[in-house]
């Protein structure tokens, strides 16, 4: 085989989407080592962008951090070493001309409606010295049409690479050998195709493969990371594709040092983070969408899949290729208060007993006997929230369609109070839609949602189990969970704020008294 075929490694750059880039020094040297080991032939070191940061980041400000692990680690000429820009994230009054950085090209990704002002900005880089690999994002918005007319003007500005991009991971091999076909036909010969992938449908490896059989009369760049590392579905994992290459053309590639790599250091970012295959990285590819929408939508933790489904339905076109956060929220909380169930009936006792809510913290498990015995001895209505204890409750209340799907089961009907936004049946089914604000701040916790009810109810007190806090370091919850998705821990201290920043609300209007242990205790 003639080796025209080469594999850039984007570990650094697309593998950040997982830890916001926030990779240390050493570990950073540990991956580039890696690749130099391995004999990766190009490897990607992170973004160039305005917010850079100094240190433990891949996300760079300028080129001096990335000149600094090239010359520490003594990347020699044999090994291509580029950076990427996202159109519009970067001054090139920051980046230097190429005789004074190690840097050998600069990757520019930029969406459709940016297609020229990219030309211009690439001619700028080209101007610096540095070769441009340039990258269409999400090739399949583009037509037949605009595709060549694309092809047309990357032949007049003579990148290094022009790009295959399947950013959603939707491209199937009828529409990927399309795209090769049009590519290899049209763009000159001296102009390498790249091929960037995700692996929303599990497509990256084969697409590759194709790709590497195909007979094209130029040089192919295959983009990969170890282990798979990236954002959602992840992307085509590079020791898969270089043995690949190893087996079928040269035998070149060294597959240990990335192996190396992964048991001492990425498996356990894996378990921390955790990025592949899931149902919902599947339904934004199936959709054509940003995958955003879908981790968006699954990090909320209180929708099945099928509601996931209804809502990336409604994303309108014109957004559907860049994450919109303030559109997906509005889609989310306008589909959350949608009524699926009639409200109806009442809460029996309610203003007649005192009042025990059981919350899902693991704390209602390390004291099972404690709160049973207070159950007992005050005389209790004992109301669980979103989940059923090892112990009988008077009534089990869901608003959560997950949870309610997981355990209605196991509870008599007579025993469930639902809200109307979950799809179930029940006696009591409250309105979900004038629980869930508080201050014109739009609340998913279900334990504070049943104290905004009881506020409304004119409920004076109310003692609370089981409400923890989320722990970044515990189990968090009093049963097995095995639909959990892994949370980073800036999410969990996130909603420990909202949490917190309700209850200080709530505690003016109704007295809390905790009987088990609490993060927000101090709170109240």
């Amino acid at each position: 085989m003639d080796m025209n075929i080469k594999v850039l490694d984007c570990t650094l750059r697309d593998g950040g989407y997982i830890n916001n880039w926030n990779f240390k020094d050493e570990h950073i040297e540990k991956i580039l080592l890696a690749l130099i080991k391995a004999k990766i032939d190009v490897i990607e070191v992170g973004y160039l962008n305005d917010k850079g940061l100094e240190h433990n980041s891949t996300l760079f400000k300028n080129t001096y951090k990335i000149d600094s692990f090239i010359r520490k680690l003594n990347i020699g000429e044999d090994i291509y070493k580029v950076a990427m820009i996202n159109y519009g994230d970067f001054s090139l009054q920051q980046l230097p001309t190429s005789d004074k950085c190690l840097l050998d090209g600069v990757r520019l990704a930029f969406h459709k409606d940016k297609f020229d002002e990219a030309i211009e900005y690439a001619k700028e880089i080209q101007n610096l010295g540095y070769d441009v690999f340039f990258q269409p994002m999400v090739t399949k918005k583009y037509s037949d049409a605009e595709f060549l007319k694309a092809i047309e003007k990357a032949n007049k500005l003579r990148p290094e690479a022009f790009y295959i991009v399947d950013s959603f991971g939707s491209m199937n091999l009828q529409e990927f050998k399309k795209y090769t076909l049009l590519a290899n036909d049209n763009l000159e010969e001296d102009i390498a195709l790249g091929y960037h992938s995700h692996n929303n449908m599990q497509l990256a490896f084969s697409n590759a493969i194709n790709l590497c059989e195909q007979i094209l009369k130029r040089k192919i760049i295959i983009d990969s990371s170890i282990y798979g590392m990236g954002r959602g579905a992840g992307n085509l994992n590079t020791e898969l594709i270089v043995d690949y290459l190893n087996k079928m053309f040269c035998s070149k590639y060294d597959i240990m040092p990335l192996l190396d790599v992964i048991d001492s250091l990425l498996s356990g970012l894996m378990s921390k983070y955790s990025w592949g295959f899931s149902p919902a990285q599947y339904l934004s590819a199936s959709l054509n969408i940003h995958p955003n929408y879908a981790s968006y939508l699954t990090q909320k933790r209180n929708n099945n899949i099928s509601m996931i489904c209804e809502i990336l339905r409604q994303i309108p076109q014109e957004v559907s290729s860049s994450f919109n956060k303030e559109i997906i929220e509005k889609l989310y909380i306008e589909n959350m208060v949608k009524a699926k169930t009639e409200v109806k009936g009442s809460i029996p006792e309610l203003k007649s007993r005192k009042i025990l809510l059981i919350a899902s913290g693991s704390s209602v498990k390390e004291n099972e006997d404690m709160i049973k015995k207070s159950i007992s001895m005050e005389g209790y209505l004992s109301i669980a929230i979103n989940h059923k204890p090892n112990f009988d409750c008077n009534y089990y209340f869901f608003s959560n369609q997950k949870r309610y799907d997981e355990f209605k089961n196991y509870i008599k009907n007579n025993k469930i109070i639902l809200t109307s936004n979950v799809d179930g049946e029940s006696n009591i089914v409250l309105d979900y839609s004038k629980m869930v604000f508080l201050d014109d701040s739009f609340i998913t916790n279900s334990a504070v949602i049943f104290l905004n009810y009881l506020v409304s109810e004119k409920i004076k007190e109310v003692s609370v189990a089981g409400l923890d806090g989320y722990d970044i370091n515990n189990i968090n919850y009093s049963y097995d969970e095995y639909d959990m998705i892994k949370i980073d821990s800036e999410m969990l201290l996130q909603q420990n704020k909202i949490i917190q920043n309700s209850l200080k609300i709530l505690k003016n209007k109704i007295k809390i008294n905790f009987i088990t242990r609490s993060l927000f205790n101090k709170e109240i």
